[in-house]
């Protein structure tokens, strides 16, 4: 089940140099399981690798050197040998002409709407490596967008992670470059609006019963005979003659 190359890989990719393949730490300094999958994935190392052995690596064989969190998502190395994100100075990377990141579809559609890009408790990724940035938009299902740092606000705050990567908590949306939001772009991801419904033509059902008896209380009274018919008098006096006569003979 152990594979000393693959724990060998696992150890430089998150003691060592996480932010040479994109992956970033977060609070804690715990990694999501999911995103060294993909990592070895689309850096085709050990890509046959299932998720779940992988869990079943870090939770076990490897427990002696990283840290599992109780559900199973997250691991961190116990001893770490990489420097944490360092804040900086918009001004410090106005040396990059272009950086790189990616975002899902309907997230852009918004950005674009609102102006500003502002994930909840979470940084947004800057590549200087666009290869790096594709193969994260590729795994993750999402587009490639360029970022332009002299047009960057100044308001937002920003780190240095490594030498590939730069965080950023905040990017307004002129600072950025993607697809273009066409209607053809609303029509895909845009929000899915309600089409109201038609008015059914099956006519419903009502309740006849109190109008049946209502009519079956105006009619007359009459005798009911269950559907025998009630003999005249006449008739039966001729029945009864006739008997007398048999009975004679």
């Amino acid at each position: 089940m152990t594979n000393n190359l693959l724990f060998k890989f696992l150890k430089y990719l998150l003691a060592h140099h996480p932010e040479e393949f994109g992956l970033i730490p977060d609070n804690n300094g715990f990694f999501k399981i999911k995103e060294i999958f993909q990592v070895l994935i689309f850096t085709k190392k050990y890509n046959k690798i299932k998720l779940q052995t992988l869990k079943q690596l870090f939770s076990y064989y490897y427990k002696d050197f990283f840290e599992v969190s109780e559900n199973f998502t997250l691991v961190k190395p116990k001893i770490v040998y990489y420097s944490p994100p360092q804040k900086i100075k918009i001004s410090q990377i106005y040396y990059c002409n272009i950086l790189w990141t990616y975002v899902k579809p309907k997230i852009w559609h918004k950005v674009s709407l609102e102006g500003l890009w502002k994930p909840y408790n979470s940084f947004i990724p800057l590549f200087t490596n666009k290869e790096l940035a594709q193969n994260w938009a590729k795994v993750k299902g999402s587009m490639l967008l360029a970022v332009f740092p002299k047009l960057i606000s100044s308001e937002t705050n920003l780190f240095s992670f490594g030498e590939k990567i730069f965080l950023a908590d905040k990017i307004n949306y002129e600072a950025l470059k993607g697809p273009p939001i066409d209607q053809k772009f609303i029509r895909k991801y845009g929000p899915k609006t309600e089409i109201p419904s038609k008015p059914s033509q099956i006519i419903p059902f009502k309740d006849t019963t109190n109008k049946i008896e209502t009519e079956k209380e105006k009619l007359p009274y009459r005798k009911i005979t269950h559907g025998k018919k009630k003999e005249k008098p006449w008739k039966k006096y001729q029945k009864e003659k006739a008997k007398k006569k048999k009975l004679l003979k």
